[in-house]
């Protein structure tokens, strides 16, 4: 399986393949991007919703400018809203544009004095007592702003009673709208939870699925450990990635356009100032995209180094202390973390660098903001609404450019997490079920090997040229040096592995044309090294196979399992410890035993099964051993000859050939390879 890439860009194929996980809950993922986009709408129209507020109520001013034929021709195309005296002309301060309030400003036709519009004759009243210079006209009477300081507080709130309401309803709706924000956003966060939780569990079932349906050469070729990273810390990465990236990413991008459009229109000025440091921050964004990404590579390396090196010393910390190389452990750990803390360090200087530049580029941009908006205001050329809008826009614009960096981050994981997984997919080292399935008539149990030949690595065969048989209810058995080959043959037997000559047959069919389900089904398989679940004893009998309780203990009781058993303190229902670590070697054995009888198989296979069992359980494990073999075809490999005296033919086998084959004492009398075998186990001694 290969390692893992970093990327400059994203990689539209694995977008493709994540999509096909997608696209079962592509109404969901519709209707969330359609909250984001009324999130991102509301957000943008909140600063809008201010400078409404702020221009047309709070700061509510007319301005005075002299009459004659261009101020008339100016204004003309404001006859809705201007008011004419006999000399003068009021309009609103924030009709005019830019050219226009310029133009009237060189003429000294326009008052630098504001004015505010009072339609309330009974509050004018109330005005008299302070001499004020007011303006009447047909429309309205005409205050100074610079004279508005005389009037007493509650005077002011009965003139203003009309932009008091309008602030309030205004206020309100503001309000609404955050409480209508916080429910989209509360549905699209648990909307976007459940996607992404349901298509992960997709991705991992599918993952699961595909692995174990691999050949043990994959396993065999693959480090569990990374198998596990896979399906547990790479598929939360991809969660990350869709709910932390994808979402706000496309709430960022909805935002970013949004925020310009908006601003262009309130102010094209202000907004070239924004636009000319768009082509800065890009130029910021590339050069720390790209020294991030070699930073963060060099992590990943670094990090990668520290989990191997601890896989392996806690493994291994039993000879660790036995050869006393503690000290260099730890030395050797202590060059790897240093590595591993530079490698973080230098990530770190580049976020240190990157971090304090964008919060300079906006302090710099706001400041900027601030200096030419308070200039238009002073100026008359926009509103104050208008410079609080864009003070809010900026920091709503700077935002994304701010999670950049840890977004960046989570992307750059979790595309090579998608990677590293559907690599996974793309592995075809697969032993596969004919699309048309044969059966044996009636299972007798019947195994025949015809000139198979294996080879793990080409031109180095394993198994050279075998054939034999095994006849229905006899019982054989295969011997010889460690790397013979015996292994091998039940693997190929199992189909774990396919020869690459000749075939093998059950009951006269080729295991090829056989489904994987059924053929493993004939077969009840003990190995060397007993393999217990987590769970209790019950379990790691029947496997989940519906078998009765009574049925179970006899099967116990048939192997010699029992006895064990009812002398633990919840008998079938004690919990065994991970690996069976709570159960000794002879124990972990019998309950293989119970547990392959269990099966009730036509075909018994025993790999090794009595290596490395005490003497004082040995008794017991053949006894086993003979029961169990009995009535049905047999296959053992073993080491120790006093458990397969008794089979009906043992085969010798050397470098991947059968050499030998005959009866026990058949062939003592040869006096070749097997009379070696027991020479060396029983008369040295």
């Amino acid at each position: 399986m290969k390692e893992e890439k970093l990327y400059s860009g994203l990689d539209r194929k694995i977008f493709s393949k994540l999509w096909q996980y997608g696209k079962p809950y592509g109404g969901k993922i519709l209707i969330i991007f359609i909250l984001i986009l009324a999130i991102s709408g509301i957000q943008i129209a909140l600063p809008l919703i201010t400078k409404n507020v702020v221009d047309n109520y709070i700061e509510r001013s007319y301005l005075k400018i002299i009459l004659n034929d261009k101020t008339a021709e100016i204004t003309d195309r404001y006859k809705a809203y201007r008011v004419k005296s006999d000399n003068i002309i009021f309009i609103p301060s924030n009709l005019l544009n830019k050219d226009e309030y310029l133009e009237l400003q060189k003429d000294s036709l326009i008052l630098p004095e504001k004015y505010l519009m009072i339609k309330d004759e009974e509050g004018l009243d109330k005005l008299k007592q302070y001499q004020l210079s007011i303006i009447k006209t047909d429309k309205g009477s005409f205050i100074p702003y610079s004279e508005m300081q005389k009037i007493s507080p509650d005077n002011i709130k009965i003139l203003r009673y009309d932009d008091l309401k309008m602030v309030k309803l205004f206020a309100l709706l503001y309000v609404g709208l955050l409480l209508v924000s916080f429910i989209f956003n509360y549905f699209q966060v648990v909307m976007m939870a459940v996607v992404s939780e349901r298509v992960m569990y997709d991705l991992r079932s599918n993952l699961v699925r595909y692995l174990m349906s691999l050949s043990l050469n994959f396993f065999n070729n693959n480090p569990i450990g990374r198998l596990v990273t896979r399906l547990t810390n790479d598929v939360d990465a991809l969660r990350e990635m869709f709910t932390d990236v994808f979402v706000y990413s496309a709430k960022d991008f909805i935002m970013v356009i949004g925020i310009l459009i908006v601003i262009f229109r309130l102010s094209t000025q202000l907004s070239l100032t924004i636009f000319i440091l768009i082509p800065v921050i890009i130029i910021m964004l590339y050069f720390f995209q790209k020294y991030a990404r070699e930073a963060y590579g060099k992590v990943r390396i670094a990090l990668a180094k520290v989990n191997s090196f601890l896989s392996e010393a806690i493994s291994g910390v039993l000879l660790i202390q036995t050869f006393n190389q503690e000290g260099r452990s730890e030395d050797e750990f202590n060059k790897i973390g240093t590595n591993y803390y530079k490698a973080n360090m230098h990530q770190l200087l580049i976020f240190a660098i990157f971090r304090p530049l964008i919060d300079v580029l906006s302090y710099f941009t706001l400041g900027t903001i601030i200096y030419f908006g308070g200039k238009g205001v002073l100026g008359g050329e926009i509103s104050l609404g208008v410079l609080i809008a864009f003070i809010s826009y900026i920091h709503m614009l700077f935002r994304p450019i701010f999670d950049f960096s840890e977004r960046y981050n989570i992307l750059q994981s979790a595309m090579a997490s998608s990677e590293r997984i559907f690599l996974l997919f793309d592995e075809d080292d697969k032993i596969h079920s004919p699309r048309s399935s044969k059966y044996p008539d009636k299972i007798e149990g019947r195994v025949e090997f015809r000139n198979v030949s294996f080879e793990y690595k080409r031109d180095e065969k394993v198994i050279d040229n075998v054939s034999f048989v095994v006849e229905p209810n006899e019982s054989v058995a295969f011997v010889g040096a460690t790397g013979a080959g015996k292994t091998t043959l039940i693997n190929l037997l199992l189909r774990f592995y396919d020869p690459t000559e000749g075939e093998i047959l059950i009951d006269g069919i080729n295991i090829k044309e056989m489904d994987l389900k059924v053929l493993r089904s004939y077969f009840g398989l003990v190995l060397q090294d007993v393999f217990m679940f987590a769970g209790d004893i019950k379990y790691n009998i029947i496997l989940n196979n519906e078998v009765e309780d009574n049925r179970m203990i006899e099967y116990a009781k048939y192997v010699n399992a029992h006895n064990f058993i009812s002398k633990l303190k919840k008998k079938y229902g004690n919990i065994v410890s991970e690996g069976g670590s709570n159960l000794s070697t002879g124990q972990r054995q019998l309950v293989a035993f119970a547990r392959a009888l269990a099966k009730e198989p036509r075909i018994l296979i025993l790999d090794e099964a009595t290596s490395s069992i005490d003497s004082e359980t040995e008794y017991l494990i053949q006894d086993a051993i003979k029961k169990i073999m009995k009535d049905r075809s047999s296959i053992a490999i073993a080491h120790r000859l006093s458990t397969i005296q008794d089979v009906d033919r043992i085969y010798v086998m050397s470098k991947g050939k059968i050499v030998e084959s005959g009866s026990h004492s058949q062939l003592l009398t040869q006096k070749g390879y097997y009379f070696e075998l027991y020479k060396f186990q029983y008369l040295k001694t």
